[in-house]
């Protein structure tokens, strides 16, 4: 999460958008920071709202704006499988070296996923109680480009991004039976991505 109290913007860290690229790029402007740890790196909109929007609005003099990115589901979780496939993992609970893709996204729909498996919900990352503020910006993984065009135009800078927690290239096969209950089982997910795009929410 990185907060940029001169342009009033906060940006919040989706794991697996290449949010870790776009704050690397950004820290330099930022007046808070928060790298680790990862429950407090990727933490969402809700637990933003009730814990570190009221400290930080204190001395200002409108509400932060708030931007954040989604990813297709199916990348996303493809994008957490091969995070997962990395040796340094290999023998732990949460490794997938020894699981396919389809099982994967099989046990992430389950009631109580396996330690591998447990990658979060990007619709819950960005829910937000009635009482608090929506989030006000969110663009797709896929237009990085109009993310970068943005926050320069926001922010009057101009950065350069570099590539970091790159995946492991690995071939993703996902059943068409899989993928049918996966549209069902996290609609808002999709419809959240499908709906995304520069515009203020």
């Amino acid at each position: 999460m990185l907060v940029i109290t001169e342009k009033n913007l906060v940006f919040l860290s989706m794991p697996k958008t290449a949010s870790t690229a776009f704050i690397a790029a950004l820290t330099p402007y930022a007046s808070m920071i928060i790298k680790s740890p990862p429950g407090l790196k990727h933490m969402g909109l809700r637990r933003f709202n009730n814990r570190i929007r009221p400290l930080i609005e204190k001395n200002q003099s409108a509400p932060f704006e708030t931007l954040a990115v989604i990813r297709h589901p199916i990348d996303w979780l493809g994008s957490w499988y091969r995070y997962r496939q990395r040796d340094a993992i290999k023998n732990k609970s949460n490794s997938t070296q020894n699981v396919s893709f389809d099982s994967f996204v099989q046990e992430y729909m389950g009631q109580t996923p396996p330690d591998f498996a447990k990658v979060g919900d990007q619709a819950k990352f960005l829910h937000s109680s009635k009482e608090s503020a929506p989030i006000t910006y969110l663009f797709q993984y896929e237009d990085q480009s109009g993310l970068k065009q943005f926050l320069e135009q926001r922010l009057e800078i101009k950065f350069n991004l570099q590539k970091r927690n790159v995946s492991p290239k690995k071939n993703l096969i996902l059943h068409p039976e899989t993928e049918e209950k996966l549209l069902r089982k996290c609609q808002r997910q999709f419809d959240i991505w499908q709906n995304a795009g520069p515009h203020r929410l």
